[in-house]
């Protein structure tokens, strides 16, 4: 793994806070508190060997650049993230890096028909790229007799949701099906892809405009990501520059992981984001007007530059909930590619 930390910090606005933390590359903060686990399943021996498997290889890749293993310990997002640093690692010196930790490892065994899923709660500083712990949860899913690390979510203010865990019986439905008041699974990338987009244009969020979601500070609030992109907008649009941000769902499956009290779900989706700018006129300074970093491998005058993310965002999802409305509480991003001309 590459040590790119000037160009993800680079890629991020002011505070990168759980509720503010929208634009991918927040994952790669320079500091996060410790966020409590919830409890862990019991027995779950084989679970916490996988994922201290995940890490040596990981540490692999880090202090020796051989990622002969990608495949072998991650898949979806995460092999997505992993396929991003391998391509920039060639050639980059491994010199003075020692290995990356974990610490406070509770992992959950979701109540799942199959037993496909755990999730793996600790603090690392594997997503700071070394530089310093942040607490996260990091999906894992069983794939071809293997345990991978499929997706991660970065730790938030409220803290975790606690899930059914394995040995406790399960009051979902058999075939795991949300509730009736409950957002279904398969709506929840188009309907937060709506409401993502609807976010990007910087107009003012509402009830209405947020729905199935909450209106909570993820939407509205001087630290929101609508005011965050309002005034980036208005910044680049002041200067002659347009900048367009839109979000797709990945081809990763939504993870619908039953709550603790069985009356909804933890829902995580993976998206695409692409943050494309362009100025008619050209640019030749370091950074575009709202402050993000202009690649510096670049011809002398910029006309466009795009900026392409893989992200998860985290939600939770009560039936008991007024409205049966979802909570947007989670997030990771990380830059894949970054394209200027």
């Amino acid at each position: 793994m590459k040590d790119s930390r000037p160009g993800r910090i680079a890629a991020l606005l002011a505070a990168c806070a759980a509720a503010t933390a929208w634009i991918a590359g927040c994952a790669s903060g320079t500091g996060a508190h410790s966020t409590a686990a919830p409890p862990g399943s019991p027995d779950a021996v084989a679970e916490r060997a996988a994922t201290e498997n995940w890490l040596a290889a990981t540490n692999q890749m880090w202090t020796r650049n051989d990622f002969a293993s990608l495949n072998q310990v991650t898949t979806g997002e995460a092999r997505q993230v992993y396929l991003a640093e391998q391509r920039g690692a060639a050639g980059s010196p491994t010199s003075g890096r020692t290995p990356l930790r974990l610490s406070g490892l509770s992992v959950t065994v979701p109540c799942q028909v199959g037993a496909t899923t755990f999730v793996a709660y600790a603090d690392t500083n594997v997503f700071t790229l070394g530089q310093s712990m942040q607490s996260v949860a990091m999906v894992f899913q069983r794939q071809g007799g293997a345990w991978k690390l499929a997706t991660v979510v970065t730790n938030n203010s409220g803290g975790w949701p606690a899930l059914c865990r394995s040995g406790l019986a399960p009051t979902v439905a058999p075939s795991g099906a949300p509730a009736p008041d409950a957002l279904p699974s398969d709506s929840y990338l188009a309907d937060l892809t709506r409401v993502l987009d609807g976010a990007a244009t910087g107009a003012a969020s509402t009830r209405a405009s947020v729905a199935p979601f909450a209106l909570n500070s993820w939407f509205t609030g001087p630290n929101s990501m609508t005011t965050q992109f309002a005034t980036e907008t208005a910044q680049d649009q002041a200067a002659g520059v347009t900048l367009a941000v839109r979000f797709t769902p990945a081809a990763d499956q939504v993870v619908a992981l039953p709550l603790a009290n069985g009356a909804g779900f933890w829902l995580i989706g993976v998206f695409d984001q692409i943050s494309a700018y362009h100025c008619a006129a050209g640019s030749t300074k370091a950074t575009w007007p709202d402050g993000t970093t202009i690649a510096s491998t670049r011809p002398a005058v910029v006309h466009r530059e795009t900026y392409t993310f893989i992200t998860s965002y985290a939600a939770v999802d009560s039936s008991q909930s007024v409205g049966g409305q979802a909570t947007l509480d989670g997030f990771f991003g990380w830059q894949l590619t970054d394209a200027v001309s």
